[in-house]
């Protein structure tokens, strides 16, 4: 890697997804659909939701007005897709994951346009499963799974 860090796999789509977000500079993320109760939302933090970042086992609540991804449960994932919880991981064992790609302006959606392609590609290529691409935007903010 260009910082001198030394690369880990975790799991296939993990990997795959990460090495997505390293070739464009946008953030990846993904959560086992199965391990999501009720809808999965994007949302200010009420504050104190309960969140168990991967790698640890003590819980870490949001803050109130953080911009979190949330289910019935508690948090999913922090500071946007940043920080992933332990509870909706995606594991070897998974079969069917919801993956994100964010952008926050114009420059990083160009990127982010082009990575939602290959990373479509390359799920299709490795898996053999062909994944919908979705943009949810403040027009259209929400889509059924």
């Amino acid at each position: 890697m260009s910082q001198g860090r030394e690369f880990n796999p975790i799991n296939p789509l993990v990997d795959i997804y990460n090495s997505v977000s390293l070739s464009y500079a946008v953030p990846c993320g993904g959560e086992d659909i199965d391990k999501i109760e009720g809808g999965l939302h994007l949302a200010k933090a009420q504050g104190g939701e309960p969140f168990f970042p991967l790698g640890s086992e003590t819980d870490a609540p949001a803050l109130p007005e953080e911009i979190i991804y949330h289910d019935d449960e508690g948090a999913v994932c922090r500071c946007l897709n940043w920080r992933e919880a332990k509870r909706t991981m995606l594991t070897e064992e998974t079969r069917d994951a919801v993956l994100v790609i964010e952008a926050v302006n114009e420059e990083q959606a160009k990127r982010a346009q082009a990575a939602m392609q290959e990373l479509q590609y390359l799920v299709e290529d490795y898996f053999g499963v062909k994944g919908e691409i979705t943009h949810l935007t403040i027009e259209h903010p929400s889509v059924e799974i």
